[in-house]
């Protein structure tokens, strides 16, 4: 049974109608809402008196203010920010638009981005009004042209006056600005995808579309296709950051006198280390540091520094007069220090691998696994689930964990976060696959082997099944993995507990007890599946830990005490004054608006008590509300009754009482920063799928209209996610990526 106001079939005219609605939609929205300011410049070019349609790029420059002076090879510079202005020929008085106009062939390093406002005198007035603040990026067409706000119409402008924000000493490609009859006519192919993407969506999750009647079928090449074309732009992008990242790559490494060194290549300086058979890095330090009898205290620290003694790295680990990086080894061990070696091929002592560069692979592979887990533990327990709620739990799990600032921010504080996912959703993936049962094949006499067998699902009950020892011992690898990238994660084996509950009790029966064996288990299988289970754990963990004991002289020391960072940790006692405040701003942070795109902005997090904080992009369950929602669903009878007999109950108290064991670990131990939430963020969104899935499987037999209302709400807060998980993507790029965030924020930046 399905419910019929979402899953009755639409009718062939019906599906035809949307469809040209979309296009209508799309086609409107790209000619003329975007494109507003063509028509809008045309039909002013047609009311007023003929004359030219564009500046002319060779018309003589405005007067320049006391703070510009022009470059001998073209452009200008800011030498007072007070004085930095240029007055703009007016022409008629009348136009609406401003075209910039830039130095060409020019070499030198200029600034991407020029805050500009546009000031303007009416005829008759004897003051400033001030007008347009606006962006002209000299790389972007679009934002070539500005449009002058403050003039009321049919009034007549006496002089405009452009405002150069920008701080003394910038250089601009910018030399001039004129009046624009009509500005271009931009039809953006990136943007028609987008907004075609965005239509496809929507549709998708009308009632009676194909996602809400087509059932999940792992095995469906179709699905399987739809699903790669999905991921291939990601892992396009990946490819192109990594390629570009290589072949432009140079050592970012920031020397200021008086200031500490920010070195941003530890994991290289740690492959170079190994590579050499030493723990410590091979950098030079300020002659003070190793005499000073706390090095980590800051005002010894800052004596040295105002001393200029040099170097002081910030953000590595001091110890014993030796450098050392306190990040996990593991990625360095499998990316870093090989890429070393293959270089060191054609190269003596080989090419440093980017940070960027590893990132890029790292998060595109952690995507990818996280997609495959969401679908598996779906396909596992809920095979009758429809597309539509596949969507949207994975909508859930990509936008709630935190993926999209790991894709926004590629350096070396996201590659243990990149790693550790990679490694978690990898092992949950194989754990869920462990479970098998035969599969049917068509010559009954063939013998049975691992590819003669499939995933164990909830809907073969009893059935007799067995369990894969090679998933399990990969699975427990990959879980123990985390150890050497972001030992915060290692909170996910325990979710083994659950997972295997029948296979542990068999187990131990099996071992310890007399009697008849379950499930016709023998001892010798039971014993090998303990051993799979782990041996892997300990192979991950003995080396690990013997290399903080070579290291820092104790097997269970990881060197975080000893970093230069912003205080002595060393005699640093957190409190517990701030915790419940920490965990509100990552709860429930507000959202802080702007009037410009990208609409948000970074929002402060004041603390009554002192702790580390840095600005947030607001609270999980504020930026992904479909987590809020899902945990509400809970208190339906009829949704919780649900989970109670699918044995649910347990493994949802598990995961967010990890959840929020681990974001009080970080609370207490870091304080607040937006890419500690990644920590647990993953294990709330885990929780909302398996009660998203639950929520549609309990609604489906039949006319419920609260069943309606369920799914309806649950699509419009995965939409809403969707869409703030886009801006707050912009907010990142903004501040991390600038060029790439620009393609897009011209979209909405132009006249």
């Amino acid at each position: 049974m399905t419910l019929p106001a979402l899953r009755r079939p639409t009718p062939a005219r019906g599906t035809t109608v949307r469809l040209l609605v979309a296009l209508v939609v799309v086609l409107i929205l790209e000619l003329g809402v975007f494109n507003l300011a063509h028509w809008q410049s045309l039909m002013g070019s047609r009311s007023n008196s003929p004359a030219r349609t564009t500046g002319d790029a060779h018309s003589p420059p405005g007067r320049l203010g006391p703070g510009l002076s022009p470059l001998p090879g073209g452009g200008l510079k800011i030498t007072d920010p007070a004085g930095a202005w240029m007055d703009v020929p007016v022409a008629d008085g009348r136009a609406s638009f401003l075209q910039a106009h830039l130095a060409e062939d020019i070499e030198g390093s200029f600034l991407s981005q020029i805050h500009v406002r546009l000031d303007l005198r009416l005829a008759g007035d004897k003051g400033w009004t001030q007008g347009t603040r606006g962006l002209v990026c000299p790389g972007q067409a679009r934002s070539h042209y500005l449009r002058i706000r403050g003039k009321p119409s049919g009034a007549r402008i006496q002089s405009l006056r452009l405002w150069i924000q920008e701080p003394a000493g910038s250089r601009l490609e910018l030399t001039g600005m004129t009046p624009a009859k009509v500005v271009p006519l931009d039809l953006n192919l990136a943007r028609i995808l987008m907004l075609a993407c965005l239509a496809a969506l929507i549709l998708g999750y009308l009632p009676g579309s194909i996602l809400w009647r087509t059932r999940l079928d792992t095995g469906s090449a179709s699905q399987r296709l739809v699903l790669a074309l999905i991921l291939a732009p990601l892992a396009a992008w990946s490819c192109w950051n990594i390629q570009h990242d290589l072949s432009t790559f140079t050592p970012m490494a920031y020397h200021q006198p008086h200031a500490y060194v920010y070195d941003f290549n530890q994991y290289d300086h740690v492959a170079q280390a190994l590579l050499h058979g030493r723990p410590w890095l091979d950098l030079g330090q300020a002659p003070g540091l190793a005499k000073a009898a706390n090095p980590y205290d800051i005002a010894t620290r800052n004596a040295l520094l105002a001393q200029d003694q040099q170097p002081i790295y910030w953000d590595y680990v001091y110890r014993g007069g030796h450098w050392y990086s306190y990040f996990g080894v593991l990625p360095v061990l499998l990316l870093f220090l090989p890429y070393r070696v293959i270089t060191g091929l054609a190269h003596p002592g080989g090419y440093a691998l980017p940070t960027s560069s590893a990132a890029a692979l790292l998060v595109a592979a952690a995507t990818i696994m996280t997609t495959l887990a969401t679908i598996r533990l779906l396909a596992r327990w809920f095979p009758r689930v429809n597309l539509a709620v596949v969507g949207m739990a994975l909508i859930t799990m990509l936008g709630g964990s935190g993926m999209v600032y790991l894709w926004c921010r590629r350096n070396f504080y996201t590659i243990p976060f990149d790693a550790s996912l990679l490694a978690v959703m990898t092992g949950l993936w194989l754990w869920m696959g462990a479970r098998r049962v035969q599969q049917q094949s068509a010559d009954a006499g063939e013998h049975p082997s691992h590819r003669s067998t499939r995933m164990w699902t909830v809907e073969d009950g009893d059935h007799s099944w067995h369990l894969s020892r090679t998933r399990l011992f990969w699975g427990s690898l990959s879980m123990a993995a985390t150890l050497g990238c972001r030992p915060t994660f290692l909170a996910a084996g325990l979710l083994a507990l659950p997972l295997f509950a029948q296979e542990i009790q068999a187990v131990f029966s099996t071992l310890f007890t007399r009697g008849s064996h379950p499930d016709d288990l023998s001892r010798g299988r039971a014993l090998s599946l303990l051993i799979c289970g782990f041996l892997p754990v300990l192979l991950v963990a003995a080396p690990l830990l013997w290399y903080n004991r070579w290291r820092f002289g104790s097997l269970l020391d990881f060197g975080n005490r000893y970093q230069m960072t912003v205080l002595d940790l060393t005699n640093y006692h957190p409190g517990t004054q701030g915790l419940l405040q920490i965990f509100g701003y990552y709860l429930l942070q507000p959202l802080t608006s702007l009037p410009l795109f990208p609409y948000l902005q970074f929002s402060p997090a004041p603390m009554r008590i002192w702790h580390f904080t840095e600005p947030g992009l607001g609270g999980l369950l504020v930026t992904s509300p479909v987590l809020l929602l899902a945990m509400a669903l809970v208190a339906l009878p009829r949704v919780r009754n649900y989970l109670h007999r699918r044995g649910w109950m347990p493994a949802l108290i598990l995961v967010l009482a990890l959840a929020v064991l681990v974001m009080a670990a970080d609370s207490y131990i870091g304080g607040f920063s937006v890419r500690y939430t990644i920590d647990f963020a993953w294990l709330i969104c885990l929780a909302a799928v398996v009660v998203m899935a639950a929520a549609s499987a309990t609604y489906e037999d039949g006319r419920s209209t609260v069943g309606v209302a369920v799914m309806s709400l649950l699509t419009l807060a995965c939409l809403a996610g969707l869409i703030l998980t886009f801006v707050n993507a912009m907010v990142l790029l903004e501040h991390f990526d600038s060029s790439q965030a620009m393609n897009v924020a011209v979209w909405f930046l132009g006249p």
